[in-house]
């Protein structure tokens, strides 16, 4: 290929630094839907003291002129956490059944964000090791199907 006015040095090393931009976007913890319509982040501490509530955050966000019909962002949070409560931002609902927390965005207008807090309990058995647990969130909605927009965040808890 021949671009005018660029070597192929150059263009080599151009080339080189956008697959490698690529590669560390692909370790990302976040997936944006297609056509970059939303996206959902779940963000916490790395690391935790079993008994020691914390915070998880998760923000969707409706990316560019579309609004997002019919949100939901489902969060999975797997034991030793116990969700203890929900704070979800004005216009939506959030429930909590077992280790699932289920977040009702209703519509999320174009190039808005919504949020939800989840206080969270930490419980190792007496005489445990740490252990590392992943949270997950998944949106979904008009238009975003399932697995296009995740995001995730690994705890570690320890005695």
């Amino acid at each position: 290929m021949r671009i005018p006015g660029i070597s192929r040095i150059a263009l080599a090393a151009l080339i080189a630094a956008f697959a490698g931009s690529l590669a560390a976007c692909h370790h990302s913890d976040t997936t944006t839907a297609p056509g970059a319509l939303a996206n959902v982040t779940v963000t916490g501490p790395s690391s935790v003291t079993s008994g020691q509530s914390f915070d998880l955050d998760v923000a969707a966000t409706a990316v560019g002129v579309t609004n997002v019909q019919n949100g939901v962002v489902t969060v999975t949070v797997p034991a030793p956490l116990t969700v203890t409560s929900t704070n979800a931002s004005s216009g939506t609902s959030a429930t909590v059944s077992g280790s699932t927390v289920t977040w009702n965005l209703g519509t999320l207008d174009a190039n808005s964000q919504s949020t939800l807090h989840i206080n969270v309990m930490p419980t190792l058995p007496a005489g445990s090791s740490a252990q590392s647990v992943t949270v997950q969130a998944q949106l979904t909605g008009n238009s975003i199907n399932p697995g296009d927009a995740t995001a995730s965040t690994t705890v570690q808890v320890n005695p």
